[in-house]
């Protein structure tokens, strides 16, 4: 089995109360910034290449503007492998058009609830013209929540038991 991931480290807190205190609350706060694009009219080899190359499992789509277009995933490079060829197709024939999005202010709550109720793994995160400022994904999410349960890990038993 392995052992789970200690890459956050833990914070010196006293009360659950201090741990709610300093969790995130918004897209905005755990969102990554730094987004890798492409535009609708590049080469799918170009979106194999990027995935390949990278850390990340989503790539989002934008138009000359910089507003969302599409997404691509991980997985449907993988199908799209299988039906494409990857020096002629485009990536406008390969990404999901009309993605989720949430913008900075969206509460970490409503994010989670439409990545469970739509079952999709990343959001684009946009401002209200639909230009591009980051992407949101199930994996921040889920470091967000280490992060929270390693806080409360450090509680006396006494201080988070159920009675």
């Amino acid at each position: 089995m392995l052992s789970p991931s200690r890459k956050y480290s833990r914070i010196p807190l006293k009360t659950f109360a201090q741990i709610l205190a300093h969790a995130p609350r918004r897209v905005g706060a755990l969102m990554t910034s730094e987004v890798v694009t492409l535009r609708p009219d590049e080469r799918f080899q170009q979106a194999v290449d990027l995935l390949g190359q990278n850390h990340f499992r989503h790539l989002l789509v934008a138009d000359i503007n910089g507003r969302i277009a599409g997404v691509i995933s991980d997985r449907d490079v993988l199908r799209a492998k299988a039906e494409y060829d990857a020096e002629t197709t485009l990536v406008s024939d390969v990404m999901t058009l009309e993605p989720l999005t949430v913008n900075p202010d969206t509460p970490l709550s409503d994010a989670v609830s439409m990545a469970l109720d739509y079952r999709v793994n990343c959001f684009p995160v946009v401002d209200p013209s639909g230009k591009i400022c980051g992407i949101l994904t199930t994996t921040d999410l889920m470091h967000a929540f280490q992060k929270l349960l390693l806080g409360i890990d450090q509680l006396p038993e006494s201080d988070h038991k159920q009675s």
